[in-house]
């Protein structure tokens, strides 16, 4: 099974590129069966507040997609205990983890 990687670096409110991110990773999951993780980094955090994209976010864990955020972008941007519920607060560290995976499809927006 193929793992899909989608590292978010951009910020759901200046740009559209976090929903095609999401499409993408939601088709992956749904359509090829594909392990899909969403890796929030930079501005990229701020798509998990509690928020109507925060919304959007929830209801792709709940259909299998992994979300994850780097701490120091989360505590940088003064999100600590803003965030929608069930994201993996991890260091950056764990990126290189996942990106270094066998069979891992690595996408960067």
């Amino acid at each position: 099974m193929t793992n899909l990687l989608l590292v978010l670096s951009k910020d759901p409110y200046t740009t559209e590129i976090p929903n095609l991110v999401l499409d993408i990773g939601l088709n992956a999951r749904a359509k090829k069966g594909s392990n899909v993780s969403l890796y929030l980094v930079e501005d990229g955090v701020t798509a998990a507040r509690k928020s109507e994209f925060g919304n959007k976010l929830l209801d792709a864990k709940k259909k299998g997609i992994r979300i994850l955020a780097d701490d120091k972008a989360v505590q940088s941007r003064g999100l600590d205990g803003n965030l929608i519920p069930g994201v993996d607060i991890k260091e950056i560290g764990t990126l290189l983890d996942h990106i270094v995976e066998d069979n891992t499809i690595v996408a960067w927006f």
